[in-house]
């Protein structure tokens, strides 16, 4: 189990209260039998209406959804990471005196790395609707580390005004301030409780599993789905009993093993020789998948799971229909970037800039910075374009560059920014001077006449 470092423990961890009964009190009210409320999803999820279960932990048996949150989570999960502060000279610098530096991206805990704390986190969001955070202080309330915590077993509560949350561990219960815990989430009724993705959606969720199971009982029994069996006459006791078991069980009976039913499909019996008594015959009544557009129903399942997250159909490995952003991809991906992935990184860095740091380094000016910058990473030519441009106009300097590409920097004179003047220091351009200063003439016997 998780181990969470908290140095305040309430003596309330005594008293048991399940999180999601606790969640009730921040959110909408909801019948107990109500199909997609609190109760059912507590105690597994509950049967959809096309008969299958569905929770947070069984939607990732679907593919589909599965890589939905793959696409999102592994980009976030790779941006850098970084506690910034204000330079003298109005710009940004890495605040290597705060105790997070360094561990904020790369080991936010002892046990984990960035990364997998990064995609861990936007897991527990992109299913549950809610990422939760204990968040380790030193003996000067700084935040030295961040510790997850399972939505499931996590809410928050108001209590006189008061919010706090509560978290359950190895069956014991823990109350920890609102101000240590840091909570991420997309859309809410109230709040403070995130809206699962996997609840609201639990019905199209359900139907694509139902389709996978149908698909598997499919193929499991010889590509045939079901039928009857037509008996030219009237079946006596002993064949009735033969074909459903002495006590009318809907199984044959154990010493006629060549009546079973359950024995006339499934893989291990395929391309063998049935036996059907009494000039019985075996009629089928299903209608074929192609004609049930079971294939089509599949595609469209998938559509539904990239219309929930906001993924473009494309990034699902699925090939149906156009892109609906601009003249091709590259547009699309913009898309996916500007309204998917920056709505959680800027989540992502609020919370993180209130909860982190303490008042004072507010004050001075202490944030959270992922640099999106990273994706670029795969793309040479559009570094370069990026890069020229923004040297081009004096915002990066020659260094500045080498260090984003992980180079050695030029010295001292790779410190200095350029405009496009010829290319001559901003402070001289400030200065009106448009050309470089001439060169000191050098002593030759021409000028020494």
């Amino acid at each position: 189990m998780m181990h969470v470092p908290s140095i305040r423990r309430s003596a309330e961890a005594s008293v048991v209260e399940t999180p999601a009964v606790e969640a009730v009190a921040t959110s909408a009210s909801q019948s107990v039998t109500a199909k997609d409320g609190w109760f059912v999803r507590l105690i597994g999820g509950g049967k959809t209406n096309a008969g299958v279960n569905v929770n947070e932990h069984l939607a990732l048996n679907l593919p589909a959804v599965y890589a939905a949150i793959n696409r999102i989570a592994n980009p976030i999960a790779t941006f850098p990471f970084r506690v910034m502060k204000p330079t003298s000279s109005g710009g940004m610098q890495e605040a290597k005196d705060h105790p997070l530096y360094g561990l904020l991206g790369t080991r936010p805990n002892e046990f984990m790395s960035g990364r997998t704390h990064r995609k861990t986190l936007m897991g527990h969001a992109l299913r549950w609707g809610n990422g939760y955070n204990e968040i380790e202080r030193n003996s000067d309330g700084q935040a030295v580390g961040l510790w997850p915590l399972m939505p499931d077993r996590t809410a928050p509560h108001r209590e006189n005004g008061d919010l706090f949350y509560r978290t359950t561990i190895d069956g014991q219960q823990f109350r920890i301030e609102h101000s240590d815990v840091l909570h991420i989430m997309d859309q809410s009724f109230n709040g403070y409780v995130g809206i699962s993705p996997i609840a609201v959606a639990r019905q199209a969720i359900g139907m694509a599993l139902a389709m996978e199971e149908f698909g598997g009982k499919f193929f499991a029994n010889d590509m045939k789905s079901g039928g009857f069996l037509m008996h030219p006459g009237k079946l006596g006791v002993a064949a009735k009993s033969n074909i459903r078991g002495a006590n009318g069980e809907t199984r044959a009976a154990p010493e006629n093993p060549s009546a079973a039913l359950e024995k006339q499909g499934g893989l291990d019996n395929a391309h063998r020789v049935k036996v059907l008594e009494e000039g019985m015959k075996w009629v089928q009544t299903t209608i074929p998948p192609e004609d049930a557009q079971f294939l089509g129903s599949r595609e469209f399942q998938i559509a539904e799971v990239a219309r929930m997250y906001d993924v473009p159909l494309i990034m699902l490995q699925s090939h149906q229909g156009t892109t609906t952003w601009g003249s091709g991809i590259e547009q699309l991906m913009i898309g996916f970037v500007m309204q998917t992935i920056a709505p959680w990184v800027s989540a992502i860095e609020s919370e993180c800039n209130w909860k982190l740091f303490t008042e004072e380094e507010r004050r001075a000016g202490y944030v959270v910075k992922m640099n999106m910058n990273a994706l670029l990473r795969g793309d040479m030519a559009a570094r370069k374009d990026f890069y020229s441009t923004l040297f081009g106009i004096g915002a990066y300097s020659p260094n500045r560059i080498l260090d984003l590409e992980d180079e050695d920097g030029i010295g001292p004179d790779g410190d200095h920014h350029f405009v496009q003047a010829g290319f001559i220091p901003i402070s001289r351009a400030i200065a009106g001077e448009t050309a470089a200063p001439p060169v000191p003439a050098t002593r030759t016997e021409e000028t020494d006449r």
